[in-house]
């Protein structure tokens, strides 16, 4: 079976953190036998327009993206969509012809669904969409007309998958058909398990570690986290702090670290290539994120997994995973000191630590591995060859 992945995001070199999560995908499908194409826009000046990666052919269009991810754009750039959207239809047109793609599965309905949309449409083949949040938060929140265009994506689509059930549950809301949505989430690999089951009881006296490592972008808001971070120390001298990640807040984050003096217990690590992630969290006490929004956040899924206790926002998709209390802690996106008195909590409570450990190793194993997810969308692509009879 031929599939064109067409994708907003995607690896675009060796350490690219960019749309990890779709090149696993594509690599296990691979493995599996199929045969797997990926088109997706060219972002940087240094990415290529064509590579093969892993055995898998990338296909870049080109987009006038001023180095800039569209994540990052405070306002839609309108123009540069017209190029973007131009530009995609004819590579995805070209690749799928090529390579005589049976099905299209586009990533995000907004932008790159209502391109696969039209190629579907064109060529007459089945268009698989994946809902991953920041596409449905647009349709929802944004520009009436994103919301037309997410639901014309999604009606015009032969099956949506939602990385979690809150999405499948709004999707059904606008009168979509529940037979024709999946909910399960991006996966994770088998070495945070790893991690987590060989995690052993530390020694009184070692140096308390808290991680994020969400980007540094507005919506992931881990400013709150800097905020927090001296009333933490007073309770906890030695705590480190570790920020993994990369974007343009950087600069603001180090500068508010100087200003509340507590620049000394953070270390800001910068991208950190995803193979290095477990090592990362191995060595992690508490895992942090201040996401605003957020579908189901693989980054928490691999911190379950390791066994690093979870203190997340109290939003709608983390609640489908953590569980205030029993397996991690909620507290309020905008709220500092709440933050803070979770943290502290939750480094005093070791028994709590290790009991949740048990239970989350629990929830991904059966839930979030990647040789779970993989059988769930090859049983999707199945159905969908065989209802085609193709």
């Amino acid at each position: 079976m031929k599939i064109l992945f067409l994708t907003n995001a995607y690896p675009d070199f060796k350490s690219s953190y960019r749309g990890i999560f779709i090149k696993k995908m594509a690599v296990l499908l691979k493995d599996e036998g199929y045969k797997i194409y990926i088109v997706t826009p060219k972002i940087y000046k240094e990415s290529l327009y064509f590579e093969d990666q892993d055995g898998i052919k990338v296909y870049r269009f080109p987009f006038l993206s001023g180095n800039k991810l569209l994540i990052e754009y405070e306002k839609i750039p309108y123009l540069k969509m017209i190029f973007y959207y131009f530009t995609g239809f004819f590579l995805s047109l070209y690749v799928s012809l090529k390579h005589r793609c049976h099905l299209i599965h586009a990533h995000w309905a907004i932008p790159t669904g209502l391109i696969g949309v039209f190629v579907g449409s064109l060529l007459r083949r089945p268009l698989f969409v994946t809902v991953h949040g920041s596409d449905l938060r647009l349709a929802m929140e944004g520009p009436f007309h994103l919301k037309r265009i997410f639901l014309y994506v999604c009606k015009r689509a032969k099956h949506i998958i939602c990385v979690s059930d809150l999405q499948k549950r709004e999707i059904e809301k606008k009168g979509i058909q529940g037979e024709r949505i999946s909910f399960y989430p991006m996966g994770i690999e088998e070495e945070f398990l790893e991690v987590g089951r060989n995690r052993k009881r530390e020694p009184n006296g070692r140096i308390i570690t808290i991680v994020s490592n969400r980007n540094l972008l507005p919506i992931y808001n881990v400013s709150l986290l800097i905020r927090a971070i001296p009333m933490v120390l007073r309770e906890e001298p030695e705590a480190k702090f570790f920020i993994a990640g990369e974007g343009p807040e950087r600069e603001n984050l180090e500068r508010e670290a100087r200003v509340l003096g507590v620049e000394r217990s953070i270390e800001f690590l910068g991208k950190v290539p995803h193979e290095q992630m477990p090592d990362l969290l191995a060595l992690t006490d508490i895992y942090v994120s201040t996401s605003l929004y957020d579908g189901t956040s693989v980054s928490l899924l691999e911190a379950m997994a390791s066994g690093c206790f979870p203190v997340v926002s109290d939003i709608p998709s983390n609640r489908e995973w953590i569980r205030d209390g029993e397996n991690g802690f909620l507290f309020p996106t905008k709220d500092e000191h709440l933050f803070a008195s979770k943290m502290i909590d939750a480094l005093h409570n070791k028994s709590l630590l290790e009991k949740s450990r048990e239970e989350n190793l629990r929830i991904v194993k059966e839930e979030a591995l990647w040789s779970v997810c993989i059988e769930k969308i090859k049983e999707i692509y199945q159905a969908s060859i065989e209802s085609e009879g193709r």
